[in-house]
């Protein structure tokens, strides 16, 4: 039952998915609305598939593939809220978003479940670090498609090379008052996960963290973050710079997030 409202999920997004890039195709400049519900459909039953996998196991699997789940359901999370506060810049982003929602939530269901290791979701600062962490996940997942977008825009209007899709972009200042807003929130969100998954390592081993691949390129993704937010309070870094920051935070993020994990469970 589980598997076949996966599918239904998948294909929530990808509808969703379709739908946008048809109304940007044909220059429509209104958000859709069905589009946002049918997301909010697909969320709904992805967060009840999860919380009927997490009862059943009594607990949750530490895997690549639960990862690529859960960061699937964060981003859809991530990209309701934001769409109910700059519709018209989340709609854009979903050009990117959804189709990436898609694809993570299939390939956490044709991938193999290797490496699978059962962790019990008992202690209150474990699922603190394991939501904030995810959420964290999913605004820094827009940040970098806007940081993309942002980079496109830039290019094109020192080339003098504008296209249909440059048109259909958000404006330029108010892509990247959403990118900061992303960043900022993402920032804190991350801030508070590395705190509460440190005091958590500390409560069950008294350490505060061991050096793994994990942490620091969790530490790494928070340092090029930081350096972002202050660069742009002190000196105002935008544009280019601004977006290259972004999308290496993202990469050390993805790194950290899903990348070891994709090692250990599925190359080694």
């Amino acid at each position: 039952m589980g598997d076949i409202l996966l599918i239904w999920t998948i294909l929530a997004y990808g509808v969703a998915a379709v739908i946008i890039t048809y109304n940007h195709l044909r220059g429509f400049t209104k958000p859709s609305v069905v589009g946002w519900w049918i997301v909010a459909s697909g969320c709904v039953v992805h967060g009840w598939v999860v919380l009927q996998h997490v009862k059943q196991d009594q607990g949750i699997l530490v895997n690549f593939t639960t990862s690529l789940n859960l960061s699937s359901l964060a981003m859809g999370l991530i990209y309701l809220v934001i769409w109910r506060l700059r519709r018209q810049i989340t709609r854009t982003a979903g050009l990117l978003l959804l189709p990436l929602m898609v694809f993570s939530l299939g390939a956490s269901q044709l991938l193999p479940a290797d490496g699978s290791k059962l962790q019990a979701l008992t202690d209150p600062l474990l699922i603190a670090h394991l939501a904030l962490s995810l959420l964290s996940y999913g605004l820094f997942s827009i940040a970098a498609i806007l940081a993309l977008m942002d980079a496109f825009q830039e290019h094109a209007l020192r080339t003098k090379r504008f296209g249909k899709l440059f048109n259909l972009l958000p404006p330029l200042d108010a892509l990247e008052e959403t990118l900061f807003l992303m960043v900022r929130m993402g920032f804190v969100l991350l801030t508070i996960a590395i705190t509460t998954g440190s005091l958590y390592s500390y409560y069950i081993s008294g350490i505060f963290f061991t050096l793994t691949h994990k942490v620091v390129f969790t530490w790494a993704t928070w340092l090029v973050f930081g350096t972002l937010i202050v660069g742009n309070h002190l000196w105002g870094w935008r544009g280019t710079k601004a977006s290259k920051f972004t999308i290496s935070g993202y990469i050390f993020l993805a790194l950290a997030f899903l990348g070891v994990k994709f090692v250990s469970d599925i190359l080694l």
